[in-house]
């Protein structure tokens, strides 16, 4: 799970300073991503905060009529 919190801080750090590379490293290796648009860096961070917390509600509105 370190290694999904580790991620998931990069992908919020670089959604806050505007960039879309993210750096990260897990047990020595470094990885390295340029995301081609911030709705792909948006929906990777939605994909890993679902996968490593799945009792987690996904964002989002129901409507009814």
């Amino acid at each position: 799970m370190a290694a999904c919190d580790d991620e998931i801080a990069a992908l919020r750090e670089a959604i806050a300073l505007g960039v879309r590379r993210v750096v990260t490293q897990t047990n020595g290796v470094r990885k390295e991503v340029e995301y081609p648009s911030f709705a792909d860096l948006r929906a990777r961070l939605e994909w890993l905060e679902a996968r490593c917390n799945p009792t987690r509600r996904p964002r989002g509105v129901l409507a009814s009529f």
